[in-house]
Order: structure tokens, then C-alpha cells, then sequence
């Protein structure tokens, strides 16, 4: 009798627990996709995915994500940078 509980019973038993367990699991993150957080190259915060800019920088392939509060000051700077120059 101990033979069929620990031979037979019992993995029966954790298999369905590890089933049940995956499928739930699998539930639960199909009902909220997120999408994946990175960090600004520049002010180093956390973004979504979804609100930065990729860009392959070098010859190495590097890839640098820019938000875009920091790609809106770099344009500023430039642009200021750039009216000092020509005198305006």
C-alpha cells in the first residue's frame, strides 16, 4: 500500500499541483502586458519602453534610450548654442 502512495499517488498528485499552478500563473500575466522598463541614458529614470527613443550609438552597436524631456534639452542647448553663434 505505501508502494502505491509514493510510487504512483504522489506524483499524480504534484504533477496536478504544478499544472494548476503554471496555468494560473499564465492567467494572470496575459491579463496585464507591460511593457518593459529601461533607463534614459541621460538622466538615468525608469520608462516605459514605449516612451523612449532607441538609438545605436558607435561602431559597436550599442543601443542608448533617450526620454523626451532630455531630447527636448539637448535641442534646447543646441539651439541656443547655435543663435550665440550667429549672433541673433
Amino acid at each position: 500500500m505505501l508502494f502505491i502512495i509514493f510510487v504512483i499517488l504522489t506524483p499524480i498528485v504534484v504533477w496536478l499541483l504544478l499544472h494548476f499552478m503554471s496555468s494560473r500563473k499564465k492567467s494572470d500575466s496575459e491579463a496585464e502586458p507591460e511593457a518593459p522598463i529601461e533607463l534614459c541614458a541621460m538622466c538615468q529614470e525608469e520608462f516605459p519602453m514605449t516612451e523612449l527613443l532607441e538609438k545605436e550609438i558607435g561602431g559597436y552597436g550599442r543601443v542608448y534610450c533617450f526620454c523626451g524631456t532630455c531630447i527636448e534639452n539637448l535641442y534646447n542647448e543646441y539651439q541656443n548654442k547655435t543663435d550665440i553663434i550667429t549672433g541673433e
